[in-house]
């Protein structure tokens, strides 16, 4: 009967049970070595997203560990940070969003007004994405190595005008659902 055999000339079966025996054992020591905080994502700056965030210098890699939407819909209005206060305009730090105007009161709208517009006035929710993002940066949350104010800000002044983002030179431009997805898959929005 002819069996297979590995370089050793022994079964393949008896060296694989080996490799998966040591593989095993090597496991725990992986794990410890890419544990990450509870509850925190790692987080980058939209211009390195290509690099997976491999450019950080320094021995610790920045975590991000924001509120979602839905969190700072909920939140009391005291528990909002210092700056923006819930009845701050949008535009006070997103300008050129005429969408978000409140003809009825002939104002624009404030910050908790387009917090909680929903898919039905806002489909992308774009502009709740913004200031949820703008919330935990002013609240701490975001590592300013990932994101900070004037960077969301310059974020959303290029969206708003050109309907899209470009993170880096020759990327591919995000749409709202992209950066959506940006928010939230490195933490800046839970």
């Amino acid at each position: 009967m002819n069996q297979d055999k590995d370089i050793d000339n022994k079964p393949a079966s008896e060296t694989r049970r080996k490799l998966v025996r040591g593989g095993l054992s090597a496991g725990p020591i992986l794990v410890t070595l890419t544990s990450r905080p509870v509850l925190a994502t790692t987080c980058y700056s939209p211009s390195e997203t290509l690099s997976g965030a491999v450019s950080h210098k320094g021995t610790s890699m920045p975590t991000c560990t924001g509120h979602s939407v839905t969190t700072w819909r909920s939140a009391a209005n005291t528990s909002w940070p210092a700056s923006p206060k819930h009845n701050t305009l949008f535009t006070a730090y997103f300008t050129g969003a005429t969408f978000y105007y409140d003809h009825a009161n002939n104002r624009y709208m404030k910050m908790k007004e387009v917090l909680h517009l929903g898919s039905g006035s806002d489909p992308d929710e774009i502009g709740a994405y913004f200031i949820t993002a703008l919330l935990n940066i002013q609240s701490g949350l975001v590592d300013s190595r990932a994101l900070d104010a004037p960077g969301l800000q310059a974020m959303w002044h290029e969206f708003i005008t050109t309907a899209k983002y470009v993170p880096f030179g020759g990327a591919t431009p995000w749409t709202a659902a992209d950066i959506k997805l940006y928010f939230t898959s490195t933490g800046i929005v839970g």
